[in-house]
């Protein structure tokens, strides 16, 4: 594969209220093959809430995945997710190089 070629991919972002609870549910996608690989970052979040602005630390999960698998993944995420409404956030985005081949190979389940 020519460094420079693109594989489309998925990022998907969530939220989960602490560290704990999101290395869990990334653990859980990494071993179902549904991601290849998950980043957790500590965010403060404001958002609406039941007609009130909210403000909360929480942990961003950016979930890297396939398109194939991007449906599996959402069914996954509304089942495990420990939120009311969680965040599912999905953004395309391409992957350059052995990058994206090691990508589109971690979440092939064959």
């Amino acid at each position: 594969m020519s460094g420079n070629s693109l594989q489309t991919t998925r990022l998907v972002l969530t939220t989960c209220a602490d560290q704990a609870s999101a290395e869990q549910l990334a653990r859980q996608l990494l071993e179902q093959r549904l991601a290849a690989c998950v980043s957790l970052l500590p965010v403060t979040s404001l958002y609406h809430w039941h007609g009130e602005i909210q403000q909360e630390q929480e942990v961003q999960m950016v979930v890297k995945t396939s398109a194939d698998q991007l449906p599996r993944l959402l069914k996954a995420l509304n089942r495990n997710h420990s939120y009311e409404t969680p965040e599912l956030v999905v953004l395309e985005a391409g992957a350059a190089g052995a990058y994206g081949a090691w990508l589109l190979d971690a979440v092939d389940p064959g």
